[in-house]
């Protein structure tokens, strides 16, 4: 039986407030504070191939020093190439890039990796062609990304597909068109990635109480009320039907319905304790 080992890469930050993407259906916030959310890539190895998710934000969307709403930021191709080289691999040894979904935020940097084979999902392909007018306002995707993926010769997937022992991408859209989960099989069972389905754990788990920053801190947070159901759409959900099948999917495919198994596409915590394999 084919097992992964996942490794988390820190492609950069963004700083925020919690109050500033704090859902309007929750309770309000006792206290605010400021909160550092990573920007994630993921580094899928077994004995045989390198596999990355996710690469993080192209650095001509900070400008100054700020990205999305004006907030601090930091990012790019350089942050992408150290966390590479931190886990001991190069880009040339990565043999295929796998994107929950291509937001400027998560599919940036392609250019780097010039032997992989590049994987996204088609209707993904034409959200990035036709934006909503929201998300054309909040630039969540790069103009110019069409022509770098389409001189890569991508391959663009129609729903779930097996694409490795132990690894299958499951379409999960709700966040984009187009968006998608990636289950893979580690030591410890059944582990999904789910891009930005939900973002953080306060969202997929809405009665945790908690947010845990990237140094470990634990900060107390009002829990959802039980109506909200298992998950809470955060403002960047632009279809609330697809999100709430998606999260069922989700939540049906990891071996436990709990952090650890569920890994959100911006979870601060992953930076402090990784994906652990207990």
């Amino acid at each position: 039986m084919e097992v992964w080992d996942i490794k988390v890469l820190y492609l950069g930050k963004i700083i925020t407030n919690l109050s500033v993407t704090w859902p309007a259906m929750m309770p309000p916030l006792v206290e605010d504070f400021v909160l550092e959310v990573p920007y994630l890539g993921f580094l899928l190895q077994n004995k045989r191939e390198n596999i990355v998710v996710d690469t993080g934000i192209s650095e001509k969307f900070i400008k100054d020093g700020k990205a999305w709403a004006g907030l601090p930021a930091e990012g790019g191709r350089v942050y992408l190439e150290k966390a590479l080289a931190k886990a001991g691999v190069g880009p040339e040894e990565i043999g295929t890039v796998i994107y929950t979904h291509l937001h400027n935020d998560h599919a940036g940097n392609c250019g780097i990796f010039k032997r992989a084979r590049i994987i996204f999902q088609k209707d993904e392909w034409l959200n990035l062609l036709n934006p909503l007018p929201v998300q054309e306002f909040r630039r969540d995707y790069d103009p110019d990304l069409a022509a770098e993926l389409e001189a890569m010769n991508p391959l663009m997937v129609d729903g779930d597909m097996e694409i490795a022992e132990g690894l299958k991408l499951y379409k999960t859209p709700g966040h984009s068109l187009g968006s998608q989960s990636v289950a893979v099989r580690a030591s410890k069972g059944m582990i999904v990635l789910i891009g930005d389905l939900c973002g953080r754990y306060h969202y997929l788990f809405p009665q945790l109480g908690e947010v845990i920053d990237m140094k470990g801190n634990r900060h107390e947070i009002p829990k959802a009320p039980p109506v909200l159901g298992s998950a809470v759409a955060s403002s960047l959900i632009y279809d609330f039907y697809a999100f709430y099948n998606s999260i069922g999917r989700v939540k049906a495919i990891a071996a436990r319905n709990e952090p650890g198994f569920l890994i959100p596409g911006h979870e601060p915590s992953l930076i402090w304790r990784g994906i652990c394999e207990s």
